[in-house]
């Protein structure tokens, strides 16, 4: 072979090996430090803050402010509301004062709110006409509502607040929440999440007791 054949393979050589190389970086860079599986939210949502973190003198100058608690409405007079009930009819909020109201907000598929549904009717049978217990849906059709309903044996008020109308008038980040409403009509508790039946029995008990001044 001439020698200027020779130069001619060794260019094309060269360039094949260059191409290779610069596959394997762009590879390497694109999945090796993050892989796909891993990723969060926060990885996706702020890759510059990744690859320029503060240098450590300035986040301990100015640490994160805690998160501000969420608004409560005790003292507040509760908001009247009527509402759609699950198998037909209405149920006016306005209609019961002069009891203790207990008002949950709910879905079928959130998990802490299933897990204490067993103690509603146990409080019912506690405190008897000295209660008014309605638990509102929230966003779910009346179908699903219904079977989880007929599945548990359920037989307490269920409001179905399909368009979030009620909901927007008991403000809340999560669900289960729960307002407790004196005879007054003013808010004396609210609890926002849940444990085991037993305990949010005791727990209700206990805020209900407190409304009817029976501590």
């Amino acid at each position: 072979m001439s020698t200027s054949g020779r130069k001619r393979l060794l260019r094309i050589g060269a360039l094949i090996l260059a191409a290779a190389l610069c596959l394997g970086l762009a590879a390497c860079g694109g999945h090796e430090d993050v892989p796909e599986t891993e990723k969060t939210p926060e990885t996706e949502a702020a890759p510059e803050a990744e690859k320029e973190p503060a240098p450590e003198e300035e986040q301990e100058e100015e640490p994160e402010e805690e998160e501000e608690p969420e608004d409560d409405l005790v003292g507040q007079r509760y908001s009247d509301f009527t509402g759609q009930l699950l198998g037909g009819g209405e149920f006016t909020l306005s209609e019961h004062e002069g009891k203790v109201i207990l008002l949950n907000f709910w879905a079928s598929w959130c998990g802490p709110c299933v897990r204490e549904m067993p103690a509603f009717p146990r409080l019912i049978e506690k405190y008897g006409d000295s209660l008014a217990l309605v638990a509102v849906d929230l966003d779910e059709d009346a179908q699903t509502v219904a079977d989880f309903i007929e599945e548990n044996g359920y037989d307490f008020p269920v409001v179905l607040d399909t368009d979030g109308a009620i909901g927007q008038l008991y403000p809340t980040m999560a669900i289960p929440y729960t307002v407790i409403i004196a005879p007054d009509g003013t808010i004396a508790a609210t609890s926002l999440g849940a444990n085991g039946a037993d305990e949010m029995f005791e727990h209700y008990s206990e805020a209900i007791d407190a409304a009817l001044g029976q501590e």
